[in-house]
């Protein structure tokens, strides 16, 4: 089965500030970014579209699963990192070591990323439960849930996913991962 993990559209906070439970809307970029990724999905044998249920997610993963005569699957599990007391604030103002402070110790008043990586292995568990292997599925998430669900998807332990460099989703942007039998 084919897995397409999709980052939602810009966001006027997009790099600018932490807003990951923030419900922020796409930019008119981050909608043609949504369009642009339904179109390169189109001739897909897509058979379910699972999204966070943020604005942004969900906005991303609409004009995909109307393509394809689908309705989005909101599942709270691919909901973004919990910045907690950070929410809102610059990311140039203060500059969060996620990796290093908050592998396992929450934000304040947020969560870790172990906490994300758990919500995470829920979806993987039930993606490989799936083993359809004549449909994909597309995923619409955000940064730290999309890079720890590759994480997970690919085999990797917590920390070496947190640390690893080969998938930084941006704004916008597909990326397929085959699951094997």
């Amino acid at each position: 089965m084919i897995i397409h993990l999709v980052r939602h559209g810009e966001t006027a906070t997009s790099g600018q500030s932490y807003a990951g439970r923030t419900d922020v809307t796409m930019t008119e970029t981050g909608l043609r970014q949504a369009r642009r990724i339904a179109e390169e999905l189109r001739d897909a044998p897509i058979r379910a579209v699972l999204t966070s249920p943020l604005r942004r997610a969900y906005e991303t993963a609409a004009p995909i699963a109307a393509l394809h005569a689908l309705v989005p699957v909101v599942d709270p599990d691919l909901t973004e990192f919990d910045f907690g007391a950070y929410e809102g604030i610059s990311k140039q103002e203060t500059r969060l070591r996620l990796r290093k402070d908050h592998l396992i110790d929450p934000v304040p008043e947020g969560e870790s990323l172990h906490d994300v990586w758990n919500r995470v292995g829920r979806v993987a568990d039930r993606l490989r439960a799936l083993r359809d292997p004549s449909g994909e599925v597309v995923i619409v998430g955000h940064f730290w849930s999309n890079r720890l669900l590759f994480g997970r998807m690919s085999g990797f332990a917590f920390e070496p996913a947190c640390r690893n460099r080969n998938y930084r989703p941006d704004c916008g942007a597909s990326v397929a991962l085959w699951l094997g039998p």
